[in-house]
């Protein structure tokens, strides 16, 4: 096996790793050797919303086509992913109306799950193109990585309109070596050495109602519900929106205000009524996560810190040892 490149600075969450080893292991590999390979933590597996150095899943995933000699390695891997790995993003898809709706909602908030890539639509003749850029290098290559990121489009249109639906038209960066391989997940030959990767879906899919909707037409009501609500559960909400957001964006209480629609003083009236305020609450969800990432994942402390809006590695020492009464270090090695 060769060995991975040094860490990069892009993170995904470990969902995307979800029936990684029992492909591996169906394909005749021994997952245990991939994994070690591409060092991969151990912990990944075992918890899925952890932050990896997203350079090691393209590793991992190049590493494990060649130790199957699987060329279509990515492609099985990423049609198998559950689309609930997105969180809060698929609560989105599975309400919108349309198809395109939903893909719209994976295309805008798609830099919450990971920040290795992104998609774009382009309008064409008869449809829209889904490009997926990717901004990982890994080592050995990101084809596996590539074919994953179309292959989880591919199921999501598959498990909500039509089950053996195919792209009509594929454009890929890769050369054309093992064409037989990908043309036999996509039943016809794509486009190789393209200057993107795409899928072509056609407006009679995209039209394609799938959801209610409800989320849409209720969003006036929840606003309402939203001003009436008080206690543990305003803060809870608070907590959770803060979790998911602080890797991505510098959250202030005007930002969080805006998602749960109330406004910023109705937010901190209701935090007061609680004994407590945003800034407190934001360093508990900082602890929180913290003491999570240092202890299950093997981010450098350097990126958790940044993750949680440090500027620098020692202002988090102080932070952390501050919450746990140690450093992070000392952490890291009892855990």
């Amino acid at each position: 096996m060769r060995l991975p490149n040094p860490q990069s600075d892009t993170i995904v969450f470990s969902a995307s790793l979800m029936g990684s080893r029992e492909l591996i292991g169906e394909l005749g590999g021994d997952p245990d050797t991939v994994m070690r390979a591409a060092r991969v933590p151990v912990s990944a597996f075992e918890t899925a919303d952890i932050f990896i150095d997203a350079e090691r899943l393209v590793d991992y995933l190049e590493l494990a086509a060649e130790h199957c000699n699987c060329p279509e390695f990515g492609l099985i891997h990423g049609s198998r992913l559950p689309m609930g790995i997105f969180g809060h993003i698929w609560l989105l898809m599975r309400d919108a109306k349309t198809v395109h709706a939903a893909l719209q909602y994976f295309v805008k908030y798609y830099g919450l799950f990971t920040d290795m890539g992104a998609f774009r639509f382009e309008a064409a003749d008869g449809g829209q193109w889904l490009h997926y850029s990717l901004h990982t290098r890994g080592r050995f290559g990101n084809r596996q990585v590539i074919n994953a990121s179309l292959a989880v489009v591919c199921l999501f249109i598959r498990g909500n309109i039509q089950r053996h639906w195919q792209p009509p038209r594929v454009k890929l960066r890769q050369d054309g070596n093992n064409t037989d391989a990908v043309a036999r997940f996509f039943e016809h030959c794509p486009d190789f050495n393209n200057s993107t990767d795409a899928l072509f879906i056609d407006n009679s899919v995209l039209r394609a109602e799938i959801g209610s909707g409800e989320l849409g037409r209720l969003s006036k009501k929840s606003a309402l519900i939203r001003s009436k609500m008080d206690g543990s559960i305003v803060l809870t909400e608070v907590k959770s929106i803060l979790r998911l957001l602080l890797p991505y964006e510098e959250c202030s209480i005007a930002t969080i205000a805006e998602t749960m629609r109330l406004s910023e003083r109705t937010l901190q009236r209701k935090l007061e009524n609680l004994g407590t305020c945003f800034r407190e609450v934001i360093d508990s969800v900082r602890a929180d996560l913290a003491w999570h990432h240092i202890t299950s994942s093997q981010l450098p402390i350097s990126q958790v810190a940044d993750l949680l809006g440090y500027k620098t590695q020692s202002a988090f020492g102080r932070a952390f040892r501050r919450w746990h009464n140690q450093s992070p270090r000392e952490a890291r090695s009892t855990s």
